[in-house]
C-alpha cells in the first residue's frame, strides 16, 4: 500500500469519525458509553494510519540514503582537470584574453568611436551619455 493511499484512507476515516461524533451526540453534547467506545476505536484506527504513514516515510528516506553513492566516480582523465571552477562572463579566461589583446592593439579607440557614430534609432540611445561626450 502506498503512502498516498494510506493518507486517503486516514482522511476518509477521519471524515467518518467526525460525522459519527456529530450524529451521535445527545442533547447535552455528550456521547453514550457505547458510542464513546466506537469513536475511540475509530480514533485509534486514524492514529494507526498516521503511524504507518510515518513509518513508510522513514523507510523511504532510509532507502534513498542507503542507495546513494558512497563516493564520486572518476569522469575525466587523471591529471586533466583544473582545480579552478570554470568562470563565465567578464571573469572568464576568454574575456580576459580578448580584453588585453584589444588594449595591446589599441582597438579601444575604435570601439569608442563606434559609439559616437549613427542616430539614436541605430543604437546610439543604448549608450550612456558619458561615452558620447568623450
Amino acid at each position: 500500500m502506498t503512502i498516498q493511499e494510506l493518507r486517503e484512507k486516514r482522511a476518509k476515516a477521519w471524515d467518518e469519525a467526525r460525522n459519527f461524533l456529530d450524529s451521535k451526540r445527545n442533547d447535552s453534547g455528550l456521547l453514550s458509553e457505547e458510542d464513546s467506545k466506537t469513536y475511540d476505536a475509530m480514533e485509534a484506527q486514524i492514529v494507526a494510519y498516521g503511524k504507518e504513514i510515518d513509518r513508510l516515510e522513514r523507510q523511504e528516506k532510509l532507502n534513498v540514503e542507503m542507495n546513494a553513492p558512497t563516493s564520486m566516480p572518476i569522469v575525466s582523465a587523471p591529471g586533466g582537470h583544473s582545480t579552478e571552477s570554470e568562470k563565465s562572463g567578464r571573469a572568464s579566461a576568454e574575456y580576459n584574453k580578448a580584453f588585453w589583446n584589444n588594449v595591446r592593439n589599441r582597438n579601444w579607440v575604435d570601439v569608442r568611436n563606434d559609439l559616437q557614430i549613427g542616430e539614436d534609432s541605430e543604437g546610439g540611445y543604448l549608450c550612456p551619455d558619458e561615452f558620447v561626450r568623450l
